[in-house]
Formats: C-alpha cells, sequence, structure tokens
C-alpha cells in the first residue's frame, strides 16, 4: 500500500479503453503515470473509469495492475469490502476463514487499526473520489450536454463515495475539485459536515440528473440520487445527532414514485439477467466474460461449497465454504429456527447436512447456507463465462425495495401516515408470500427484522443495527464480540478506526476515540 495516497491525491490516468454500458464494462487497459507529466486527457475514457471502478479492481481483468498497489485483488474491491465490513459484525453473516488474519476477527467486531480490511475500504473510496475530482477539473468549463450530464454522474458517485466514509469512519479527509492537485496533506472533515457535503452536492446536482429510467443501465438517474439522500436523511440522526425522518420519507417517496417496480419474484433480483429487472435501481456491473473480477460477485462463492451441486444450481464450479448465516438472522424467518415453517420466499437457505447452531465459527457447514444469489437466469441458463467461474448477476446496490422500507421506517418515526408505511411493507410481504402484518404489528422492531429478511448479505446490517442503537448494545447474537451467547460491544466501535498507515501518512488526522 502506498502511504503517500494523500501528498499524490489525483493521480493523473491514461486511459485506452471504452465501456458499453450496456453490458457496464468492457475490457479495460488503464495505466497510471506520473501525475507531473503533460497527457491528454480521454474524457469518456475517464469517466468509464469511474463507473468501473465499483466492479473491478484493476486495468487487466481478475489481475495484473491494481488500482491501489500493495493489494489482494481479489480482496479488495468495492462490493467485497462492503459485504466484510457491514455484514461479519453483524446478526446476519459469520465467516469460516480462520486463517484470515483481516477478515476473520470482523465475525466477533474485533478490529483495530491495522485491520487490512478497513484500510483497503479507506484506500478503494479515496482512490475513486481521486478519480472523480481529476474528471471535474479536467472538464471545467465544458458546457455541451454530454459533458454536463457526466459531470452530474461523477459528483454522485463522488457523493456516494464520500457517504460510505461518513457511514463507516466518521471524520476523514477532505478533497474535492477545488483543493487542487499536487503535495500537500488533505484537511481533516468533521462527520457532521461532511454529512452536510454530501447532502448539498446531491440537491444541487437532483435537476441535472437525467428522469428515472432514462439513463443506460449502469448509470445513475433522479432515482438514484433520492435513493441516495433518503439513506443519508435516515441515518442523519447517527451522522449529526439530528433526526431528518420526514426528509427521509420524502425522497423514499420520490423513488416509490418514480416508475420502478417491484420485481414479481424475489430471485430476480439476484439471478444471471438481473439487468432486465424492474426494480434495479442502480447497480454494480459484472458480466462473465467482459468485467470479471475476484472480488465481485464472483465472491459469492464464499457463500457455497462442493456438496451444493454448484453447477446446477448456482451455475458456477466456484465453491469456497466461506460465508453462512448465523442463527439469529434464520430466527427473523422462523423463531425455532425450521424453515419448513416459513412461507416466505426470501428464506433462501441450504439445510442439508447444515446445523442451526453455530459451535465453531470455523466450520462451514455449522449455519446455514445461503442461496439468494445464483448464475443462473430467470430461465434457467448458465451465465455466460464458459468456463462456469465467473458469474454475470449484477449486485443491486439501489433496489426500490429499499425505498419501501424506508418510507415505512421514517414515517413511523415521524408520527406520519401508518397506514401508507403498513402499504409498503406488505407491498414486500405479498411479494413474497409472506403473511400481511396489520397496523398493530407495525413496530420499529417489526420494520428492522423487515430489512434482514429483505435485504440480508446486500451489505446494509451494520448500519441498520447502528441506527436502532443495537450494534453494540441493547441486543445481542451468536458470537457477537467473540462469545457464543454474544456480548456487547464498547460504544466506540460503531465506528471504524481511522487507519494507522492514514495516520502516519497524514498528520491532520486523528483516530476516532476508543482506538
Amino acid at each position: 500500500m502506498n502511504t503517500k495516497i494523500f501528498k499524490y491525491i489525483i493521480p493523473v490516468l491514461s486511459l485506452a479503453f471504452a465501456m458499453n454500458f450496456t453490458s457496464c464494462v468492457n475490457d479495460l487497459d488503464v495505466t497510471p503515470i506520473d501525475p507531473n507529466l503533460n497527457v491528454q486527457f480521454d474524457q469518456d475514457a475517464n469517466f468509464a473509469k469511474i463507473y468501473a471502478g465499483l466492479a473491478i479492481t484493476g486495468n487487466q481483468g481478475p489481475a495484473g495492475k491494481p488500482d491501489i498497489e500493495g493489494t489482494d485483488e481479489g480482496a479488495s474491491g468495492l462490493m467485497r469490502m462492503l459485504f466484510n465490513l457491514n455484514e461479519l459484525p453483524t446478526d446476519e453473516a459469520i465467516c469460516a476463514w480462520g486463517s484470515d488474519t483481516q477478515v476473520y476477527p470482523l465475525n466477533f467486531a474485533k478490529f483495530g487499526a491495522s485491520n487490512g480490511v478497513a484500510l483497503d475500504m479507506f484506500n478503494r473510496l479515496y482512490t475513486q473520489i481521486a478519480q472523480c475530482n481529476n474528471f471535474l477539473i479536467q472538464t471545467a468549463g465544458l458546457s455541451d450536454e454530454n459533458t454536463k450530464a457526466q459531470r452530474s454522474e461523477v459528483r454522485f458517485i463522488r457523493a456516494l463515495d464520500y457517504y460510505y466514509l461518513v457511514d463507516l469512519f466518521g471524520n476523514v479527509p477532505f478533497v474535492d475539485e477545488n483543493t487542487g492537485i499536487g503535495t500537500y496533506l488533505p484537511q481533516r472533515i468533521t462527520r457532521a459536515d461532511l454529512y452536510k457535503y454530501i447532502e448539498t452536492e446531491l440537491l444541487a446536482i437532483e435537476p441535472e440528473m437525467k428522469t428515472p429510467k432514462t439513463n443506460l443501465y449502469g448509470r445513475a438517474d433522479k432515482a438514484a440520487v433520492w435513493m441516495l439522500l433518503s439513506r443519508l436523511y435516515l441515518n442523519a440522526e447517527v451522522y449529526t445527532g439530528t433526526a431528518q425522518w420526514a426528509n427521509a420519507a420524502t425522497y423514499a417517496g420520490k423513488v416509490m414514485n418514480a416508475g420502478y417496480i417491484l420485481e414479481s419474484k424475489y430471485d430476480n433480483m439476484f439471478c444471471a439477467d438481473n439487468n432486465t429487472s424492474t426494480e434495479m435501481i442502480l447497480p454494480i456491473c459484472y458480466d462473465g466474460v467482459k468485467t470479471r473480477s475476484w472480488s465481485g460477485l464472483f465472491f459469492v462463492a464464499s457463500f457455497l461449497s462442493g456438496d451444493m451441486n454448484t453447477v446446477a444450481t448456482f451455475g458456477t464450479k466456484e465453491a469456497w465454504g466461506g460465508n453462512r448465516a448465523r442463527a439469529a438472522l434464520i430466527k427473523k424467518f422462523v423463531s425455532d429456527g425450521n424453515l419448513d415453517n416459513t412461507t416466505d420466499d426470501r428464506a433462501s437457505f441450504w439445510t442439508k447436512d447444515r446445523t442451526l447452531n453455530i459451535t465453531k465459527p470455523i466450520e462451514f457447514k455449522e449455519g446455514y447456507s445461503v442461496t439468494k444469489f445464483k448464475n443462473r437466469t430467470k430461465a434457467g441458463v448458465i451465465g455466460s463465462d464458459p468456463n462456469q467461474q465467473f458469474p454475470d448477476m449484477d449486485f443491486p446496490l439501489f433496489r426500490l425495495a429499499e425505498a419501501n422500507l424506508t418510507f415505512a421506517e421514517a414515517t413511523l418515526r415521524a408520527n406520519g401516515d401508518k397506514t401508507a408505511a403498513l402499504n409498503a411493507i406488505n407491498a414486500l410481504r405479498d411479494r413474497a408470500h409472506a403473511s400481511r402484518v396489520s397496523a398493530s404489528d407495525l413496530t420499529l422492531d417489526f420494520i428492522l427484522d423487515e430489512k434482514a429478511r429483505e435485504f440480508y448479505f446486500e451489505a446494509q446490517r451494520r448500519t441498520d443495527l447502528i441506527r436502532y442503537n443495537k450494534f453494540t448494545s441493547g441486543y445481542t447474537w451468536d458470537w457477537k464480540g467473540g462469545t457464543s451467547e454474544g456480548t456487547s460491544l464498547p460504544s466506540y466501535m460503531s465506528l471504524y478506526p481511522i487507519p494507522t498507515a492514514q495516520l502516519t501518512a497524514n498528520s491532520n488526522l486523528k483516530q476516532n476515540p476508543g482506538y
């Protein structure tokens, strides 16, 4: 890892590739060069790289020229790190890889400032922010419609990167197109001020973004802006100390009325041709031939093992035996853990030769395996990779169901229209063939459990538990804190530590309290 990332915050890129947004990403050839050299800026190539950075880790397929020097490309992709940081310390997922000294401790929220996953995520997000800033600097003053659209979308991606930083790390370095290129140490921005910056950016670009459903697949539109605003407002009390429930409900409602439609079948969101989904608002795009990464939804192989008929059922030969469900997640569907007693289609688990309870976290077959992601089309055809290895399915970064749940929770917290909130929840339960709930059943705790049932293993759980004040204390689950029955955590662990390498590189930074 290059600890000078903040001294040379804007890498200038020589890009020789193109992107087909109908399949999202084609082959890439990106060569970092000396930032002081005068090179021709390829606008469309740089724009493509910014979206591609959500999916891939380097410039030569799965491995070859990593974006971040010194990283394991397979472990340092955005989606995989989001999973590790937002799922493993929670009541949903647990990983069996006891020899992985960076990932395994996350199971028990035993992470410190030297944790490699947190460091790689920090660097990944700032690498993307640097590329966004460079694009905005290079295109300043251009007013053609294509450039205006691209600049708005780049600002959106940068706001998304900063959202993950404000959520995971809190008080972080701040750089934008106005802080320039060169040798300097970025200043630290407080969590509340970064929240305000993200909000301001999203509101500024909102009128410039394309109308919902009119942009190319894989690119952000107004609905993506509304979704990120609703997520930001939903967690405003955590980030700033001041709740914004009404705003969260308003922007979630905008998404619900934007023309996207809930899929008729829950499974359709997680199959090889989910690019045709009516529910997908913004995906991270993968393709088994054109967009290959060891780190993207290829990582779903960690949910599988060799006894699960992986090719026949899941359309892949890969089976790593890593991540599976904790008992606490299974009990969100049925209290006794017997999945035969639920009609909920979302309960997609492999129970054969598995145990509900986990006595040894390193044993993959202790704990039910998660089967919601499948590299087969809705018609049952295996994805496009002839080697049946790299998947075609896209990761649903934003999908419509989140707006329903955000609307319901925020409306309930704001003492709004409970009937409207109930309808939003029951639309999801109807789709899943789960029993409808009544107004008397609709509590905040019910909505938190419903969020788990709808979004498990989609890298959102840690944020939800923190918002409910249940991540560190007030709620325990199996193996929380490292004990089989679970134990409370220190309150400071609601934030990840600023990585030691970055504290060393930038004297303007301060470690988060408690670390």
